[in-house]
């Protein structure tokens, strides 16, 4: 471990901080990441509450992705340890700060400071925790030796470890992360292959165990606990629910290329049928080429709708937020990404009861690999193949609610991460 840390202190911290300071120059949001870390230590003493008699868990995330992972746990500590338990939490990614903010059952939340040997000293005599939880992969060497260190317990909940990362594929990445996964009290893992992957890496490792994903967790939590008033869907697609309606969520360009033909024919074939199309970013030019492209279907955006213009068979989402409520009113749906970089999250409709369609690369999503498995998610990698999966969930309903219904099954079957790593965490306490 001493070997290891002196070489990442000396040499590729800093290396990556050169990295990080010239890519900033040509991307938006490492520059806003790299700003957003000015005068990082004047806000960890000003806003940092001092430590008081309770024991102080510090949570770091990633992004937004690892922080909802991180909910599930939070909330039940914060529920069940309320008196003798407070929360702090890190994040990487500026596109985690406002949604940070939101979150109440936390004492505090800013960004990492870069992961240097004085850096890391510095931060644990500010934070001073008696915990430290790390979500997923978003692992910094420094943090954890020094928790190691100090004797303080560090846990990994939700981690994966894919075949192609350099983390278990290579010698050299093997022997580094080994000294890191080492100085972790306990790793708990989302599937069985992580399992083998993460031991394969750290063989002397006594405490990696598979606890599941809290990600089925959350995503449950915000189907069915939905506070958000502001993005309630409006009354009038009520109508809807009186035919079959097809929500396209997360939609990318790739996406539209696929899937235009088949939903023109689709809506042609079946009058019945209702069509909500939700970009993935509802950009002005995206909003626009599904108008003119549905035009036959006199389309009508959600804004519109919301300031009480009649809704037709056709919607298209012209703002972000929505598109959890809408699968509630849903009975199909498309999932984009999957024939770009991979596919989006197939758990919201699945566990609205949902049947799922997608293009062909979801190999990035465990879940949507055993739906496919299960018959239960559809994967298409051209017009044809995507026409007949529409078609077939549009015309048998039976088939479709048997489907949606195994779906369903799937992702509650999946519940209680969250009770798990509270069970595992609360042993270190």
């Amino acid at each position: 471990m001493k070997f290891y840390r002196f070489l990442y202190s000396v040499i590729f911290i800093n290396l990556m901080y050169l990295a990080f300071v010239v890519n900033a120059l040509f991307s938006s949001k490492i520059r806003r990441a790299l700003l957003g870390r000015f005068n990082i230590w004047k806000r960890y003493e000003r806003d940092l509450p001092k430590k008081s008699g309770k024991k102080r868990i510090w949570f770091h995330v990633s992004s937004v992705g690892e922080m909802e992972q991180a909910k599930p746990l939070i909330r039940l500590l914060d529920q069940r340890r309320k008196n003798d338990v407070e929360i702090m939490l890190t994040y990487f990614s500026p596109s985690a700060v406002k949604p940070a903010s939101r979150i109440k059952e936390i004492i505090f939340s800013d960004y990492l400071p870069l992961d240097t040997y004085f850096n890391t000293k510095k931060l644990f005599d500010i934070v001073q925790p008696d915990m430290i939880v790390f979500v997923k992969f978003d692992i910094w060497p420094n943090i954890v030796w020094e928790a190691k260190e100090r004797n303080i317990p560090a846990v990994l909940i939700d981690g994966t470890l894919h075949r192609a990362s350099k983390r278990y594929s290579s010698f050299v990445g093997q022997s580094f992360y080994d000294s890191i996964y080492m100085a972790f009290d306990f790793i708990g893992v989302v599937s069985e292959s992580d399992l083998k992957r993460f031991l394969i890496t750290s063989p002397k490792h006594k405490n990696v165990k598979i606890t599941g994903d809290t990600r089925f967790d959350q995503v449950a939590f915000r189907a069915f606990n939905n506070q958000n008033v502001n993005k309630k869907i409006p009354d009038a697609l009520n109508e809807y629910k009186k035919g079959v309606t097809f929500i396209c969520g997360s939609t990318w360009e790739n996406d539209d290329k696929n899937i235009m033909k088949p939903l023109i024919h689709i809506m042609e074939d079946h009058k019945e049928l209702n069509l909500v199309m939700v970009p993935h970013e509802p950009s002005e030019k995206r909003v626009m080429n599904y108008m003119n492209v549905f035009s036959d279907l006199s389309p009508v955006r959600l804004s519109e709708i919301r300031n009480g213009k009649k809704c037709s068979r056709m919607t298209v989402v012209d703002e972000v937020g929505a598109l959890a409520e809408l699968y509630k009113m849903g009975d199909i749906a498309y999932i984009g990404g999957a024939f770009s970089t991979g596919v989006h999250n197939v758990m919201e409709p699945a566990i609205m009861g949902l049947p799922v369609v997608f293009g062909p690369f979801y190999y990035n999503s465990p879940e949507a690999e055993a739906l496919v498995r299960m018959n239960c998610c559809f994967s298409g990698n051209s017009e044809e193949t995507l026409y007949s999966y529409f078609n077939k969930l549009v015309s048998d309903s039976p088939y479709r609610k048997d489907v949606g219904a195994k779906a369903q099954s799937f992702i509650k079957n999946s519940l209680g991460a969250d009770e798990r790593y509270y069970n595992e965490v609360i042993r270190f306490l």
